[in-house]
């Protein structure tokens, strides 16, 4: 019989494995690094548009703009996959049209942002949060460019710890000081 020590070691032990897959999903332009060129753009607008837009909560131009950012990446996706398509690096198989096929429910997603902000429909300050934009574009664009494998494991560490992720950013978005933008300002 198994001990309660057993299974509480065990699963302590099947969430480390896990957090240790999610870090190293954030690393893997490390090893590829021609995805830079879209992680660093993702990087920068989650930085300006969290601390100097939605600080305090995101506005339908803010989301309109997030929407904006995943249509590009599911561009970069795309054209990335064409490209070693054409190249002959990869062939048709059932693992590309999986990723073709985020990279175009991305792009729908975008689009659906996009026409909610212009809508004014209140949902999109959840959908079109800039945190959940950045969150899945960096845990998606790793597993198109063929570093991080779309599996079991990186599905429920990309689940599990989006809390994580979420609160430290929180957390750091409440320390941080509040950006003249704000103060400087004229409120609308």
């Amino acid at each position: 019989m198994i001990s309660f020590f057993g299974i509480v070691s065990s699963t302590f032990l099947a969430i480390w494995h896990l957090f240790l897959h999610w870090l190293g999903i954030f690393a893997a332009p490390i090893e590829e690094p021609e995805m830079f060129w879209i992680i660093i753009p993702i990087w920068i607008n989650w930085f300006f548009t969290e601390f100097f837009q939605e600080k305090h909560g995101t506005g339908f131009g803010n989301a309109i703009s997030n929407g904006a950012i995943a249509i590009l990446a599911s561009v970069d996706w795309a054209r990335y996959m064409y490209r070693l398509f054409a190249d002959g690096i990869i062939r048709l198989a059932f693992g590309v049209f999986v990723k073709f096929f985020v990279a175009a429910a991305v792009f729908v997603y975008g689009v659906y942002v996009i026409i909610l902000g212009i809508k004014t429909k209140k949902i999109v300050f959840f959908i079109g949060k800039i945190r959940w934009v950045t969150y899945i574009l960096l845990m998606v664009t790793p597993v198109i460019y063929n570093v991080i494998r779309l599996d079991v494991q990186t599905l429920m560490a990309v689940i599990l710890f989006f809390p994580l992720y979420y609160w430290i950013i929180e957390i750091f978005d409440m320390i941080a000081p509040e950006p003249n933008v704000y103060r400087e300002s004229p409120k609308s």
